[in-house]
C-alpha cells in the first residue's frame, strides 16, 4: 500500500510539474517551431544517417545515441512496426495516452495515468501515434538527437541538487516508478521534422491571417515535434524503456 501511494505521489508530482512547465513555456504553434524556412525542407534529408546525432556528444554517450538512432529513424519514416520492435518489455507492458498527447489539465493527466493500455501490441502502438500525427503532422525526417542525462539520481527522481526535480522532469517525464531503477541507463531528447497536410496548412494560415504561400515562406516555418526516450538495459541489451512525444516549446 505504501509503495502504491508513493508511485501515485510521484506521478502526481510529475504530472503537475509537466503541466506547470507547459503553461510557463507556452508551446509554440506548429508553424513557429523551427529556425529554417521553406527552403529548409529540402535540406532536412541528411547526407548520411548520422547527421542528426549530436556532434558534441562525449565518447561514453555515443553508444546511447547509436542505440536510440534506429527508433528515431523508424518513427521519422512512419515505420511504426519497426519502432515498436525496438521497445523493451517494460515499454510495451504499459502505455499512457499522456505519452502521445500531453494532458493540459492535472485531472486529465491523472485519469490517463489511471487507465493506461497494457500489454500493448504493434497495432495499438501505431494507433496511438496517430494522436501525434494529428497534433503535429506526419513525420518526415529526424532533426536532432542528444543525450540529456546518464545520472542515475536524475533518472530515478533522487537528485538532491537545486534543480534536481526539474532535471528529472525533462529526463524521464512521467516514467513509472515500477520500471526498475537499476536498469535505467540514459535519457535522450530529440526532434523529428513533420509535414502538414494541405488542410492543416490552410487551418494554420487562416489562424494567423496569412496565405498558405506566405506561411510556407516564413523563416520560422519548420514544423516538428519533440521525442524523449529513456534507455534501459534488458537481458544485457540497451532498449527503449520509456518514451514521450512532446510539442515544440520555447526551450528547444
Amino acid at each position: 500500500m505504501r509503495k502504491s501511494r508513493r508511485n501515485k505521489n510521484a506521478l502526481s508530482v510529475a504530472g503537475g510539474v509537466a503541466i506547470l512547465i507547459a503553461a510557463i513555456l507556452l508551446p509554440l504553434l506548429l508553424t513557429s517551431c523551427g529556425k529554417q524556412g521553406q527552403e529548409g525542407e529540402k535540406k532536412t534529408a541528411q547526407k548520411n544517417e548520422d547527421d542528426f546525432l549530436d556532434k558534441k556528444a562525449k565518447p561514453e554517450e555515443r553508444k546511447y545515441l547509436l542505440v536510440a538512432k534506429p527508433f528515431f529513424i523508424a518513427v521519422a519514416s512512419r515505420n511504426y512496426a519497426a519502432a515498436y520492435a525496438l521497445l523493451s518489455s517494460h515499454a510495451r507492458a504499459r502505455m499512457s495516452l499522456n505519452q502521445f498527447t500531453p494532458a493540459q489539465q492535472d485531472a486529465d493527466f491523472q485519469r490517463n495515468e489511471s487507465y493506461p493500455m497494457t500489454n500493448v501490441t504493434a497495432e495499438q502502438f501505431a494507433y496511438l501515434v496517430q494522436y501525434v500525427e494529428a497534433a503535429h503532422g506526419a513525420p518526415r525526417a529526424p532533426k536532432m538527437l542528444n543525450v540529456f542525462s546518464t545520472d542515475p539520481d536524475v533518472l530515478n527522481r533522487r537528485s538532491r541538487e537545486q534543480f534536481g526535480a526539474m532535471d528529472s522532469m525533462f529526463a524521464i517525464g512521467a516514467m513509472p516508478d515500477w520500471i526498475p531503477a537499476d536498469i535505467r541507463r540514459a535519457s535522450l531528447r530529440g526532434q523529428i521534422h513533420t509535414e502538414l497536410s494541405p488542410q492543416e496548412l490552410a487551418n494554420v494560415a487562416q489562424r494567423q491571417g496569412i496565405t498558405v504561400e506566405e506561411l510556407k515562406k516564413g523563416q520560422d516555418f519548420d514544423p516538428y515535434f519533440n521525442l524523449k526516450v529513456v534507455l534501459v538495459e534488458e537481458a544485457g541489451q540497451l532498449k527503449v524503456g520509456y518514451f514521450e512525444f512532446l510539442p515544440p516549446s520555447m526551450m528547444d
